[in-house]
């Protein structure tokens, strides 16, 4: 057998952040959605103050590249350059109208009255959230903010616009030279491999990045590390108990075998924010990705994977909507939403 067709594994019997033994909760997936090799199984931890949900066996340091072959590509050709353009406006408009920066001076009203409707439409204004990372303007100014997990810098551009000097750090090289064509100061390889001094940073932020290290509380420590004293992280990641995931069990997207090694609960990624020195320390879910979700993992348990940027016809699409317009209601209410959002501050 070519070894590129597998993916070396390394075993992971008890909870990485508690070392509690778990059970099996899904097993024999496949990945649904980039075709990596490889069957893998998923296990939750039996500690009623964890329940966090992690792969047994899952893939070494040295294999785990073979899982991102065929992942995201990074563009900005024809159409996506122009909604590149119209979502980088609507988000600095967004972030005036819900988080207090200085409105813009653009002439065409446009941006403006759709960034006003985004900020009371579920599902998209917690997309606009993602997009400024929740970041509040301050009667001091804007800093220094580092984005971990940056990509091509979408959101580096919206954040520079609003007034951060930004950098970035990425593993994907092909990502880091878009974004660098953007002139943008991405910094190639993993937060601990970029060469920041300690003490650099305002704030530090991550979107979906936490759950793919081996290492989260190594991943913690960098970012606490690199931020100045009173500095504030903020980590977005999915929720281990997420309502669509009772819903679609084992067919649910984020659970993306074999890429995502450790889905957290709340309680557990406060426990291990708390455990490598943050205080202040908060975590709290969204809506966000609910249509997403449910057309993704409808269509995984109906073919076996599911092709992003397909049409998924009327009435699955009619169908999320509705179920994002339950989940924002419900998750406003107490429920368990689609992500959690962790902030801290050094």
């Amino acid at each position: 057998m070519n070894p590129d067709d597998t993916i070396q594994t390394e075993p992971q019997p008890t909870c990485p952040l508690c070392q509690t033994p778990g059970q099996i909760r899904y097993q024999d997936l496949t990945d649904r959605l980039f075709g990596a090799p490889g069957t893998w199984t998923v296990k939750e931890c039996s500690s009623a103050t964890c329940g966090s949900l992690w792969l047994d066996p899952r893939p070494t340091l040295a294999d785990v590249g073979k899982a991102y072959r065929n992942y995201y590509t990074h563009g900005d050709e024809g159409l996506s350059r122009l909604v590149r353009r119209v979502v980088r406006a609507v988000a600095r408009e967004y972030a005036a109208v819900r988080y207090g920066f200085p409105a813009s001076r653009l002439p065409a009203p446009g941006p403006r009255l759709v960034a006003a409707l985004a900020a009371s439409y579920p599902g998209l204004r917690e997309h606009l959230d993602l997009l400024v990372r929740y970041t509040p303007a301050t009667e001091q100014g804007r800093g220094r903010l580092l984005d971990v997990g940056c990509g091509d810098g979408q959101s580096l551009e919206i954040l520079a616009d609003l007034g951060w000097t930004v950098s970035g750090v990425e593993v994907d090289p092909s990502a880091v030279a878009v974004a660098r064509g953007r002139g943008l100061d991405v910094h190639h390889g993993t937060l601990g491999e970029a060469g920041f001094a300690d003490d650099t940073f305002d704030v530090v932020t991550s979107s979906h990045v936490i759950e793919h290290v081996h290492d989260p509380a190594e991943f913690l420590l960098q970012s606490r590390r690199v931020l100045r004293p009173g500095g504030r992280l903020l980590t977005v990641t999915p929720n281990a108990r997420a309502m669509l995931l009772q819903r679609h069990g084992a067919s649910w997207l984020p659970l993306d075998p074999p890429r995502h090694l450790l889905l957290f609960t709340a309680a557990s990624l406060e426990t291990l924010a708390r455990r490598v020195g943050f205080r202040e320390v908060g975590v709290r879910s969204t809506a966000r990705a609910v249509a997403l979700n449910e057309i993704a993992s409808t269509e995984i348990a109906r073919e076996g994977h599911y092709t992003w940027g397909t049409w998924p016809g009327l009435p699955l699409w009619l169908r999320a909507q509705i179920q994002q317009l339950r989940q924002s209601v419900a998750v406003r209410s107490g429920a368990e939403g689609e992500e959690l959002v962790l902030t801290a501050v050094k």
